[in-house]
């Protein structure tokens, strides 16, 4: 993925990086260049803005905030905007040990179809905690949509950024399976349909329809070998992934999901996809990490280790909820405004895909149970081996410091835990 082309960036009166190689000649930029990105993969290239004690690169100037009323100390850093080759997602990512100011934000324009767009908020993910598994921490993966060109620009309090910071361009459509994937998964005559038109599902706690890995792309080379076990689930925990966009069409989808799997494994470092399960705003449900479908009691899979709360992986699957659900919030994109709820087709999939595992897994779906922190520090605030009783039906936000899943997805959670009863028979 070769970006071929730099444009000068805005005068901010900031710092200034243009981002990647191959400056061409003669578009009159005078903004110092990198001089190299990493190819991570195939579907990713990566550029880094900071060493690894967070000094900027010699391709970075340094100047105060233009802010009047700003910190002395706060201070805006700028890259150049660049354009080149597609791609689909963005990720930011830096040292896992780094220390990270908490005012540090992130602002984001994309360039397509020969224009740029607004400035966007990108999600840094500090509220998220970082999985054990995971070897760099880092930011969820920022859709895109098909784009040929990207800026990005920080602000921050302290006039610092985290250790060994990189920008990464992803290119999931360079993933072997991709291109057989979407034809087969977005094949419908509804894809465009609002989640509204759909008919309510309901499953009677049996297996409802989930889309495979292959359906959304996975390229198998890129996660760790077989699968990751664990003895037994006693909860969910329900997620938002806050990827871009609430308004994404069916045939996106797919490309958003192998995105975050993108991110998580080439960019952070995960074996594998975070999330047990995905659900979009159609009602589609999406097999996330591997053997998922397949984990039950009494089997050679009796659980799967996620990768989606710090510290409390163990004994916990993960659904998320693809798309942003905290109101007024830019991270991730477009504003959410005042009541940024899910869909009801979402919900009822969600509703379904619980009464499927928590019948499998005789939980009570109304009850509470107990789960014991691993640690872990960050957003995990609860030491190794705190004990907490949490409901069988909770929320990332139960077990970490986070704004996750959203208040609109979270106010709907008792109705939840009493739509999965009622589907198991226990309401």
């Amino acid at each position: 993925m070769q970006f071929r082309k730099t444009i000068p960036a805005i005068a901010l009166g900031v710092v200034s990086l243009t981002v990647p190689i191959a400056a061409s000649a003669g578009t009159g930029s005078s903004s110092p260049t990198i001089e190299a990105t990493t190819a991570d993969s195939p579907q990713v290239e990566s550029a880094t803005l900071t060493d690894n004690n967070g000094k900027p690169s010699g391709s970075l100037s340094v100047k105060a905030a233009p802010k009047a009323a700003a910190a002395q100390s706060e201070k805006v850093f700028s890259t150049g905007a660049m354009t080149g080759e597609e791609f689909s997602s963005i990720g930011l990512s830096w040292k896992k040990e780094s220390a990270v100011d908490s005012g540090l934000t992130a602002e984001t324009r994309i360039h397509r179809d020969g224009a740029w767009g607004p400035w966007q908020n990108v999600p840094l993910g500090l509220d998220d905690g970082v999985a054990e598994e995971a070897k760099r921490a880092g930011a969820p993966a920022f859709y895109t949509d098909d784009a040929d060109g990207a800026q990005v620009r920080f602000t921050s309090p302290k006039g610092s950024l985290p250790q060994d910071l990189r920008l990464s361009f992803i290119d999931p459509a360079k993933s072997p399976a991709m291109s057989s994937s979407t034809s087969s998964s977005s094949s419908t005559s509804t894809s465009d349909r609002e989640p509204s038109d759909r008919e309510p599902r309901t499953t009677q706690a049996g297996q409802p329809d989930v889309k495979l890995r292959k359906d959304w792309g996975a390229d198998e080379s890129l996660a760790d070998p077989g699968y990751k076990t664990q003895p037994s689930i006693k909860a969910a925990l329900v997620h938002h992934t806050v990827t871009g966009n609430n308004s994404y069409t069916q045939e996106q989808v797919p490309q958003i999901i192998n995105g975050i799997y993108i991110q998580h494994i080439t960019v952070l470092g995960y074996g594998d996809f975070p999330y047990h399960f995905v659900v979009d705003r159609f009602g589609g449900i999406w097999e996330g990490r591997k053997g998922s479908i397949e984990m039950r009691p009494g089997t050679e899979i009796p659980g799967i280790l996620g990768g989606h709360a710090s510290g409390f992986n163990t004994n916990t699957f993960g659904v998320a909820m693809l798309g942003n659900f905290e109101p007024n919030n830019s991270e991730g994109g477009e504003d959410t405004g005042p009541d940024p709820k899910p869909t009801e087709a979402m919900t009822t999939s969600l509703a379904d895909l619980l009464a499927w595992k928590a019948g499998q897994y005789e939980l009570a779906p109304e009850g509470s149970t107990q789960l014991v922190s691993a640690g872990g520090g960050g957003t995990n605030p609860h030491p190794t081996g705190t004990v907490l009783d949490v409901p069988v039906i909770s929320a990332h936000k139960d077990v970490n410091v986070t704004a996750c899943p959203g208040a609109k997805l979270y106010e709907t959670l008792p109705d939840l835990r009493k739509q999965v009863a009622d589907r198991l028979g226990a309401g």
